[in-house]
């Protein structure tokens, strides 16, 4: 319903521009930059991984654990691309869409063990991807014939997407993927923003834009490996060899039950955080 009534606002804002035969002037504007992502349930389910092992190792007098470390979501890459009329000197109107993700691959979750004599490796790759679409408002402050100063505001929807992957080989043998875990939901995305143009000529520029975004998209649905169809769930299930609450993150048919499990609720993948990026626009 929300993202209806968002996409049904956008429809009836191209359809109310004014045309360009009425002299509006218009940009198209291409950026890339880093978005720092908030990520706190994905990066708990990965350090919660990590630590299973490791406690697991500890008590299992054939196993060892023998180095590695799980990096953290941090920072992720955006793209953007977007259409922008100019009413007036001051005011702008802007449609676009983008792309961001935010990834660790099998190098940067990699863990080493020794098993029965063997050595083993385990690794947890994971990706997220947002696909933000929005209308921004922007107002302008001329600094100059060249360069200008604007503030940005736009509302939109955004596709957020989750992918996981638990990889495990003999050393130096390829990766078998035991489980997986894709899942997909809708919602809600705002922006604030201010930014520096310059322009080389009438027809070309660039731009230099930092923003707050705020997007966190729950009721994420998907599959696991098995196929089966059902919800991301986050929780903390219990390890009874080790006594250890580790936190994790499934696609499952229905939520989990049991004493072995606890703080069981619908995942969210949290995109609220700070973006900077550079772009150049191109005026018709």
């Amino acid at each position: 319903m929300r993202k209806g009534l968002v996409f049904a606002g956008l429809g009836a804002v191209i359809l109310l521009l004014p045309s360009p035969a009425r002299g509006l002037d218009i940009q198209m504007r291409l950026s890339s930059g880093l978005w720092q992502m908030k990520l706190g349930e994905i990066n708990d389910a990965l350090t919660g991984w990590q630590e299973g092992l490791k406690q697991e190792s500890d008590i299992n007098p054939d196993a060892q654990f023998i180095s590695g470390e799980v990096d953290r979501l941090r920072l992720g890459m955006e793209f953007e691309a977007e259409l922008v009329l100019s009413f007036s000197r001051w005011l702008k109107l802007g449609l676009s869409f983008g792309y961001a993700y935010a990834s660790v691959n099998e190098e940067q979750t990699l863990l080493t063990l020794e098993e029965a004599g063997s050595l083993k490796e385990r690794a947890r790759p994971t990706k997220v991807s947002a696909y933000p679409l929005l209308v921004s408002g922007y107002f302008n402050l001329p600094l100059g014939k060249k360069m200008g100063a604007y503030l940005r505001a736009g509302v939109g929807a955004v596709q957020a997407r989750y992918v996981s992957w638990e990889a495990r080989r003999d050393v130096g043998k390829k990766f078998v993927y035991p489980t997986y875990d894709n899942a997909k939901a809708g919602g809600l995305t705002y922006v604030g923003g201010l930014g520096l143009s310059y322009s080389f000529d009438r027809s070309l520029g660039f731009f230099v834009e930092a923003e707050a975004r705020f997007a966190r998209v729950d009721g994420l649905t998907g599959e696991n490996k098995l196929e089966e169809k059902g919800t991301l769930y986050s929780y903390e299930e219990y390890l009874p060899q080790s006594g250890y609450w580790r936190p994790t993150m499934h696609v499952l048919p229905e939520a989990p039950g049991g004493a072995d499990v606890r703080n069981i609720h619908e995942a969210a993948v949290d995109f609220n955080g700070y973006s900077i990026k550079i772009g150049l626009f191109l005026k018709f």
